[in-house]
């Protein structure tokens, strides 16, 4: 069976750090690489080009030290046009691996995540469980609200009048 070439193209890998630009700088020496240009926040490590990236979507809302969405820092892992799948795979692996060895929480999305140890990072970081949806929760309460919104019959305690 051929192999989906652009299925191994990219990949991000969540990170929980500071900053991109300090990431970067630190993982450079672990992985024995040098900048692409001296003030470039980009590194080539094997088929990959890494650049380091800020979660523009992150909100600050850390309900949950496992919750990768939130992470500050998402590098971004191309692959070189014409790298073996293989080797993509190895490499964005040891990157992960070289993020865990030093002490970051990171988690890898991507089509092949299923090829990386710990399933990308999703073993060592499950995802936080939903909150319980009963009526002494948060979320119970707030269910609560918007029906008390839509139907004005309903009371307090979810009985009605």
């Amino acid at each position: 069976m051929p192999v989906d070439a652009e299925r191994y193209a990219n990949c991000h890998i969540y990170v929980d750090a500071a900053d991109p630009g300090t990431l970067v700088e630190r993982l450079r020496p672990a992985l024995g690489v040098a900048a692409v240009t001296p003030t470039s926040p980009d590194l080539v490590f094997g088929p990959l080009l890494v650049t380091g990236a800020s979660n523009d979507y992150a909100t600050g809302a850390r309900a949950h030290p496992d919750d990768f969405l939130e992470w500050p820092v998402v590098p971004e892992c191309d692959a070189v046009p014409g790298a073996a799948p293989a080797e993509t795979v190895e490499a964005v692996s040891a990157l992960l691996r070289c993020l865990w060895n030093r002490g970051y929480a990171a988690l890898a999305t991507c089509d092949f995540e299923d090829e990386l140890p710990c399933a990308g990072g999703a073993t060592r970081h499950p995802p936080p469980t939903r909150p319980s949806r009963g009526p002494g929760t948060l979320a119970g309460r707030a269910v609560r609200r918007v029906i008390r919104s839509v139907d004005p019959r309903v009371r307090r305690r979810g009985r009605r009048t």
